[in-house]
This record gives structure tokens, C-alpha cells and sequence, in this order.
């Protein structure tokens, strides 16, 4: 199918996946793959695996909705998705895509980054044409794809948002353009004694060592999906208690 350039978002019905039959506000044709819920597959069938009837989950790098909503749903209203995220037109097309779908009661939106710490203040790098490759621009990491304006956007550690009555998530999903190790690094206290699981697109090679050595010092264990071109790859990572194996296995099987 072809579609014309649009110079506003319109409304769809997400066609599979995770969110299917869910309405979004896109903007096609750049974002035919959220229409066609062909977006991070392997992400989604691992949250239809375990995510059920009260759970929490945090989407951090949440865009435009295409997980969170989803989440939402599977949750209900005794569980909650969190959903973070620091552009500014990336919220507001949350909200509408929240409200369309009826989904105020199990998905809570916060307008911020994720960081090593919390600021009220911090540089973040527009994403450009594609709002979704925006992040974090600060401490000698910046966002790989980020091309848009530089403007501040709040900040909080995974810990600071508990200690202020944030419900502890059973995942963790990150998908932050490159700061995916600066958003661990806040959650000490969350990784050490909630052990969430947890989800991360990662983009670049730094990243991914970091990475490797804080899953060995935090007592995790975790199976990469890395494409032909390397980067960006997915982690899915489960403390060692944890089955994780059979977690990724049923995610495998999970019907689309």
C-alpha cells in the first residue's frame, strides 16, 4: 500500500502485534511499521509472555505508545504500565493515543528522562524526522540518530521515582537511543531488590560492555539478539534466580 505524505498524524488501528486493534495517531508512511505492529517483534512476544491481570511494567523511551499501550491493556486495571518519556511531542501524542483507547486507569505518563540522576534540567537532542531517535544529550553520551533541536527536559533515576511512591515493576523495558546503561546505573537500589527483568534496545559497542559487566556485578543474566548490522541490538536480561530461559522460550511460542 502507498501512502501520500502526510503533514499531520492520523488516526489508525494497529493491524497485529502487541497493540493490535488499538488506535494511534502516526504519521504515515514513516511509521507504517507501528501501523503493522512490526515494530521490535521480539520486545513484544517477550511482554505477551509474562506481562498478565495487575502487573507493572516500565517503557522508558515509551514514543508514541506502540509497547505502552499494548502493556496497558494486558495489565488492566489493577496493574499499571509506566511510561516515560521526555519529548514533549512524543507526550502529547501519548496522551491522545491514552485517552483514544481508553487506557487512563492502567497507563500513567511521565514527562521525563531517565538518568543517573534526577534534575530538573538536563540537555536532550530532538530525534528530527523521526521523533523516536531522540535522547539524552549530556555527560559525553548523545542519542545516535538524534538530528532535531536541543532543548531541557526534566530528569529521574529509577530510584528517586520509587522512593517518591512509584509501584515496583515486575520489567523493565529501555529503549533510549544510547543511554541505556545511564538509566541502570539510576536503578541501584530497584536492580538489587525487586529484580525486575529486563528489556533493552542498545546502540552502540560502549553501551554493550557496560552493560555485560553490570549484569555480572548485579547477579543478572541476560541473552542478546544482535542483527547483521550489530547495532542496534536487543538484551533480555532476568536476575539468576529467575528462569529466564523459559521465559524467552514461551515468548517464542506466544500466538501473534
Amino acid at each position: 500500500m502507498v501512502f501520500p505524505l502526510q503533514e499531520t498524524p492520523i488516526w489508525v488501528r494497529v493491524r497485529s502485534g502487541l497493540s493490535q486493534g488499538l488506535w494511534m495517531r502516526l504519521d504515515l508512511p514513516r511509521e507504517v511499521r507501528l501501523w503493522r505492529g512490526e515494530h521490535e517483534t521480539a520486545v513484544q512476544e517477550a511482554i505477551l509472555a509474562v506481562i498478565c491481570p495487575g502487573a507493572v511494567v516500565y517503557d522508558i523511551g515509551a514514543h508514541a505508545g506502540s509497547i505502552s499501550l499494548g502493556a496497558a491493556r494486558l495489565a488492566g486495571s489493577l496493574g499499571r504500565v509506566v511510561a516515560f518519556e521526555a519529548d514533549p511531542k512524543n507526550v502529547s501524542r501519548l496522551r491522545e493515543n491514552c485517552l483514544r483507547n481508553n487506557l487512563t486507569a492502567s497507563l500513567q505518563i511521565v514527562p521525563s528522562a531517565v538518568w543517573t540522576y534526577t534534575s530538573p534540567e538536563i540537555p536532550f537532542r530532538c530525534g528530527g524526522a523521526q521523533r523516536m531517535h531522540g535522547g539524552v544529550e549530556a555527560d559525553g553520551q548523545r542519542p545516535v540518530l538524534g538530528s532535531g533541536e536541543m532543548i531541557n527536559v526534566p530528569a529521574i533515576t529509577l530510584d528517586d521515582f520509587i522512593a517518591s511512591g512509584g509501584p515496583m515493576p515486575l520489567l523493565v523495558k529501555i529503549d533510549v537511543e544510547g543511554g541505556e546503561y545511564e538509566v541502570l546505573r539510576g536503578g541501584t537500589n530497584l536492580f538489587a531488590k525487586q529484580r525486575p527483568l529486563i528489556i533493552a534496545e542498545v546502540h552502540h559497542n560502549q553501551a554493550a560492555d557496560q552493560i555485560d559487566a553490570w549484569l555480572i556485578e548485579h547477579q543478572y543474566r541476560g541473552r542478546w539478539t544482535i542483527p547483521n548490522e550489530n547495532f542496534p541490538r536487543c538484551l533480555f536480561a532476568w536476575p539468576q534466580e529467575y528462569d529466564g530461559a523459559a521465559w524467552l522460550e514461551t515468548s517464542t511460542r506466544t500466538p501473534h
